[in-house]
């Protein structure tokens, strides 16, 4: 009970930013992962160069951004940019800082994603139990 006997007003989720829509169009855990970890780096070392640039042909990023569907988009929306032309990395350029909070919303984004997969896996799960009997 709220305050003088009312009911406290449950309001509609407000609408994610541009960034947030970003990163949960991600669909792959594994994705989300490797983004949340790059963005920690940055967010640690805000200095450290080897934390400001990502080779995208590397074979874990190329294996887990590369073939995720908007992981890249997900990547630019945060501040990435793209390296010079004909190069194969990202880049945070010179000025551009990353705080907790874009690594707050990657592992946001994470953990809806595996919630969501673990509640459309135990309702699959219950339909074929049911199919069975």
């Amino acid at each position: 009970m709220g305050y003088a006997g009312y009911v406290p007003a449950k309001l509609p989720p407000s609408k994610p930013t541009e960034v947030e829509a970003a990163v949960q169009a991600v669909k792959s855990v594994e994705a989300l992962e490797v983004i949340g970890k790059l963005l920690y780096n940055c967010a640690v070392s805000p200095r450290e160069e080897k934390f400001r640039r990502v080779k995208l042909s590397n074979k874990k990023v190329a294996d887990t951004i590369g073939s995720a569907e908007g992981a890249l988009e997900a990547m630019l929306a945060l501040g990435w940019e793209q390296g010079q032309a004909g190069s194969e990395e990202l880049v945070v350029r010179e000025g551009t800082y990353f705080s907790m909070k874009e690594v707050r919303i990657v592992e946001a984004a994470k953990e809806r994603l595996q919630k969501d997969m673990r509640s459309s896996s135990s309702k699959n799960l219950a339909a074929m139990v049911s199919v069975q009997a």
